[in-house]
């Protein structure tokens, strides 16, 4: 990695916490300047604005997500629970990205381009890797599902939900809850 490749990579990291603890509105380029210790116009080599910085900083944070959902699956023996139970997981083990304070808030001070396309990579980086999952075990006939993909993206909503809330402190009570969300998917909620 060169040198401005790293200096690159430390700015986006920086980026990263501030807009996840601040939010997009808060973050002045500046600060992040200051703490990643460089001069503010120094900044500009990375990043033409804050909003391009902020987009670089997303689009890096969802496909790696995206990635590391992918992996989690691929770890498994192909058991949908199994595979449930990694994304959830993993999800757990990484900060709360507070996706629908994201979305409310901070796409709202974006350019609708950068919006809609940022949106669409969270529903597609978050939604494809489970998505996938639910959809072979539908094809084995394991689960049986109208829409496998909002089945995808729901799971995941409520796992980023229950990894935010402030009743469940610990990883084991998140993940306990997240057991629980994986039995009602699976099993359901009617009586049989």
């Amino acid at each position: 990695m060169t040198k401005s490749n790293a200096t690159h990579q430390h700015i986006l990291r920086v980026a990263d916490e501030m807009f996840s603890t601040k939010g997009y509105k808060s973050v002045r380029l500046r600060e992040v300047a200051q703490v990643v210790g460089l001069k503010h116009t120094a900044i500009y080599y990375y990043a033409a604005s804050k909003e391009d910085l902020y987009v670089q900083v997303m689009e890096q944070n969802f496909k790696r997500h995206q990635h590391a959902m992918e992996e989690a699956i691929a770890r498994t023996n192909n058991d949908i629970r199994a595979q449930m139970k990694a994304v959830a997981s993993w999800l757990m083990s990484q900060t709360p990205m507070h996706l629908g304070r994201m979305i409310q808030s901070d796409f709202a001070e974006l350019r609708p381009e950068n919006a809609a396309r940022l949106n669409q990579l969270i529903f597609d980086s978050m939604r494809l890797p489970l998505e996938k999952a639910l959809l072979s075990a539908q094809e084995q006939h394991i689960i049986e599902t109208n829409n496998p993909g909002l089945a995808a993206i729901s799971f995941i909503s409520l796992m980023e939900t229950v990894h935010s809330m402030q009743f469940a402190s610990s990883r084991e009570e998140k993940e306990s809850i997240a057991d629980t969300t994986i039995d009602i998917f699976l099993n359901g909620l009617l009586a049989r």
